[in-house]
């Protein structure tokens, strides 16, 4: 079995060498002729699946990606030519929901709003929704789920209209792009619904840019009390409009899934696939691969207490990710370069967006999840607290002081 393999999937030659014949390339430099006896074509998104470059693919019957999304697939003509396709879904939702908590760790921080008395609209309830919703339970923070499909589908849990979202104090995106059918997304946040919103309101997309019209988007901030704005995706990347700079609270270049446990877990992922189908067992496993962290002392100001506090948590959960530090190395890389964000067209902003998002903390501190960290917390801990901390995904030691 011949395997052609993207260079940039996280050990992805360490996982599949003894199940095939591994060939890597750049996903630059492909050519139809790369995939000549090929049996299985091994991606991420940067490589685009299109009819010309499977010309000359006389072998291919099998393509994955190690990646939630599958936009980069042409799907129609993959099934036309009977070749099975398959993706990582769901290997980045932990880190995409750890993305929107310390987002609004950060509001609250702020005082833009109290979390333990807002209610959180998610909209899409798939793989990274569900994830978003076990970090709210562990808190014990409210929240509404919007998924017509899941619905539709028989799903048990209790789901409203975008109406009911619209009066939300945050509204998360958690959808996949979808032009077409019943419950398109494209769009899906547009003039009529950013009327509804307003300044006491969190919007935050850490999902596809084309969910929101970002014309009606920019237009929204030209009326009185526009809601307060993150944004980690956008429309026409890598070639971003950065006009909406200056309207974000936080702005990262579409890396909220990007956790080092995330980029692994798609890697595991399309190796399990493959060996299903070269009949092989699956014998390598995440922790394999991962490097453990040293443990992390947490100093609680409120220990003994039923509820963890915040402010606690903040102390706690920033050190393992703060999304400030990703919003400032987006703003220096490009707003902040040039002048970009006032609309010179001489940078190359789509270059800058690309290469954080390859490069996004290779140099600097690794992007762990919470399931990473061993929590020490003091001896006198509550059972409450150190069960929240548990549901958020920490393991935790109970110290003696001193």
């Amino acid at each position: 079995m011949k395997i052609l393999l993207e260079d940039t999937i996280p050990f992805g030659q360490h996982y599949l060498d003894d199940v095939g014949e591994v060939r890597t390339y750049a996903w630059q430099n492909i050519t139809p002729n790369d995939l000549i006896d090929i049996d299985i074509l091994a991606l991420r998104s940067t490589t685009k699946v299109t009819s010309e470059l499977l010309t000359n693919a006389n072998k291919l019957q099998f393509v994955t990606t190690a990646t939630a999304g599958t936009n980069h697939l042409d799907k129609g003509f993959l099934d036309s030519s009977a070749i099975a396709h398959s993706s990582a879904a769901g290997c980045n939702a932990v880190a995409v929901a750890e993305y929107v908590l310390s987002v609004l760790l950060h509001a609250h921080k702020t005082k833009k709003l109290d979390l333990y008395h807002s209610t959180v609209g998610i909209v899409g309830a798939g793989n990274v929704g569900t994830a978003l919703t076990r970090l709210l339970d562990a808190l014990s923070v409210n929240y509404m789920l919007c998924d017509p499909l899941k619905k539709e589908a028989g799903d048990k849990r209790s789901f409203v209209e975008m109406n009911d979202i619209a009066q939300c104090d945050i509204i998360t995106l958690h959808v996949p792009f979808v032009s077409e059918g019943p419950y398109p997304t494209e769009n899906l946040i547009d003039e009529g619904f950013l009327d509804k919103l307003g300044a006491h309101q969190l919007l935050i997309n850490a999902c596809r840019g084309e969910v929101i019209n970002e014309a009606a988007l920019l237009a929204r901030f030209n009326k009185p009390s526009p809601p307060v704005l993150v944004l980690d995706v956008f429309d026409n990347e890598p070639n971003i409009n950065t006009a909406l700079f200056d309207h974000c609270w936080f702005v990262t270049p579409h890396i909220a899934g990007h956790s080092v446990e995330g980029k692994v877990r798609g890697t595991q992922m399309i190796y399990e696939q493959i060996c299903e189908r070269a009949g092989l067992p699956a014998t390598k496993k995440l922790s394999d691969f991962l490097d453990s962290v040293p443990p992390l002392a947490a100093a609680l100001q409120h220990p003994t207490a039923t509820r963890l506090s915040v402010e606690d948590l903040i102390n706690v959960f920033h050190r393992v990710y703060n999304v400030a530090v990703d919003d400032n190395e987006m703003r220096t890389a490009i707003a902040d370069n040039d002048g970009v964000h006032s609309g010179d067209a001489g940078l190359n902003v789509g270059a800058h967006f690309a290469s954080l998002r390859k490069n996004y903390r290779v140099k600097d501190q690794e992007r762990r999840e919470c399931s990473a960290h061993t929590l020490l917390l003091p001896a006198n801990t509550s059972k409450e607290i150190q069960k929240t901390f548990k549901d958020l995904g920490f393991s935790a030691q109970l110290i003696q002081a001193g």
